[in-house]
């Protein structure tokens, strides 16, 4: 009884690095909109792919802030999820009902979007770009989405329950 306990007790040493990744959240939206004061500052001597650029990484930053933000609540699920459902009522509603299988398909579909936005700011500047450059993006961006493929695929094998709502 003892050791389960502490075995329980022990998912508490995650709740540092969920605060680390809440402060990384914070210094993401800064720099949020660090950039988009530049944005607004430079927009009149902005030329040809400059603008393109700058909102890419707009994007980009916004879709590493979601990432930390599916993080996030896993951490509160994993910490304390009696104690958010009991204190707002709302939040089943707001969050869904997250499972292993579902955060590791989401945390994938976050990474392959900031890939495909990372390649997609060097397809912009493809002239000036490193081709083994482009090529090593292309290959991680075809990494993630295959990963991705056969997660799903071995998640819908093992009758999870993402599979049980596709049939519904």
């Amino acid at each position: 009884m003892l050791i389960a306990g502490a075995l329980i007790a022990s998912r508490w040493l995650m709740a540092p690095l969920y605060l680390g990744l809440i402060a990384a959240l914070v210094i993401d939206i800064v720099e949020f909109f660090r950039e988009l004061s530049e944005i607004v500052v430079g927009f009149g001597v902005v030329q040809g792919n400059g603008l393109i650029l700058a909102v890419l990484k707009l994007i980009d930053l916004v879709l590493v802030s979601n990432l930390l933000l599916i993080m996030v609540f896993a951490g509160v699920l994993t910490l304390g999820a009696n104690v958010v459902e009991a204190n707002h009522p709302r939040w089943a509603r707001f969050m869904g009902s997250v499972d292993f299988a579902g955060l590791k398909l989401k945390v994938l579909a976050a990474l392959t979007a900031i890939a495909a936005v990372g390649l997609l700011e060097t397809y912009v500047e493809i002239a000036s770009a490193d081709k083994s450059d482009v090529l090593w993006r292309v290959v991680i961006l075809l990494t993630f989405v295959v990963s991705g493929v056969l997660l799903a695929w071995m998640d819908r094998l093992a009758g999870g329950p993402h599979h049980d709502e596709a049939q519904e």
